[in-house]
């Protein structure tokens, strides 16, 4: 990105292309990824329900129910219906569901894969909070 000067450009229009930038190079959000996202996030918060889960990701809840399904198949996840409230799922990691997300972050740390090395873990979470706050105002 050399050259990437935005002098002549309004700061908010050249915040606009960062970001499009930014999420060009994190990739596309295909079934894998949302998959190892909803290990992550499962790893590191402990059994939520579907609907809570399907919020945080951001995602339609028909997908939410298939990839659930496919994370179960795999032995990753467990699905659970709420003893009071039928229409409540509880998703939980398995011992291979921990496994396997303990796996990809060992890969992840070593072999120098970590995105957001460059930012403090202060930088990194005033950037989590900012975006966090943008979220908030665009809904």
């Amino acid at each position: 990105m050399d050259g990437d000067k935005h002098t002549d450009i309004p700061t908010a229009e050249w915040l606009h292309v960062l970001l499009i930038r930014c999420g060009q190079k994190l990739g596309s959000s295909g079934p894998r990824q949302t998959q190892g996202r909803i290990l992550k996030i499962l790893y590191l918060h402990g059994p939520m329900t579907q609907g809570a889960l399907q919020e945080k990701l951001g995602i339609q809840p028909g997908s939410m129910s298939e990839i659930a399904a496919k994370l179960e198949r795999k032995g990753l996840l467990l699905r659970e219906r709420d003893g009071a409230d039928k229409r409540k799922v509880f998703l939980s990691l398995t011992d291979a569901g921990r496994a396997d997300v303990e796996e990809h972050r060992a890969k992840s740390r070593f072999s120098g894969g970590h995105r957001f090395a460059a930012l403090s873990e202060e930088e990194q979470q005033t950037l989590c909070m900012l975006l966090e706050k943008l979220m908030r105002s665009w809904e």
